[in-house]
């Protein structure tokens, strides 16, 4: 990795560190925006450090969680729903991203049944608690679970995207039950660390895998 791409990694290590260690401290002036800076710093690094389209359709899914980061740090049902629509694209946009590199391999097959059984279950669990959400709260499971899916079935041999993106659908399994159904003890943190560990992971995984690539055609 070059300087530049080191110091937007571990810039944005840095602020996620910094927001999450100042949770019990929010709202404070600018909170919102300090959320979103770890998913700016990381959607650079993969436009200058993953070629091609691949780079530019990673670079436009972090951009859109921290449009997602900014509205859900924001109090009111119309800003969750606004990053529950931001999140959804973010997703779309990952799902085109490991679309370009896929590979079927009978080890990844657990992975991607798991994956759907547990997509399957926290949609039972939720149901009764969803009300008006139901139908785009469904919609979203369906989505991550598609983009978890095609993260497994990467024909790269790093397993950092496919662990981004498990942790990813982690996370936004604790704002679910959090939200809709019991209070999880210590969510803020559980919620923030899992997200962040997230995009670092599919970050820097593609960045990797992409670099092993290069290395592979020369």
């Amino acid at each position: 990795m070059t300087t530049t791409q080191k110091a937007l990694l571990y810039g944005g290590l840095a602020v996620a560190v910094i927001y999450v260690g100042l949770l019990t401290l929010t709202p404070y002036p600018g909170h919102f925006a300090v959320k979103a800076v770890p998913a700016v710093a990381l959607s650079v690094m993969a436009l200058v450090a993953v070629r091609g389209l691949t780079g530019k359709l990673l670079f436009t899914a972090l951009l859109f969680c921290a449009a997602g980061d900014v509205a859900l740090a924001l109090e009111g049902d119309q800003f969750f729903v606004m990053g529950l629509v931001f999140f959804l694209i973010a997703q779309v946009f990952l799902i085109a991203t490991f679309s370009r590199s896929l590979k079927m391999r009978r080890s990844r097959l657990p992975v991607v049944i798991a994956l759907v059984v547990y997509a399957v279950i926290m949609a039972i669990l939720l149901q009764p608690y969803l009300g008006e959400f139901m139908v785009p709260v469904f919609v979203y499971i369906a989505v991550i679970t598609g983009m978890g899916v095609l993260a497994a079935l990467r024909s790269a041999e790093g397993r950092l995207v496919l662990y981004g993106a498990i942790s990813f659908i982690v996370s936004d399994s604790l704002i679910a039950i959090d939200r809709f159904a019991v209070d999880v003890p210590a969510s803020g943190y559980l919620i923030m660390i899992t997200y962040y560990l997230a995009l670092f992971l599919i970050a820097y995984g593609c960045v990797r895998d992409d670099r092993a690539l290069s290395i592979s055609q020369q």
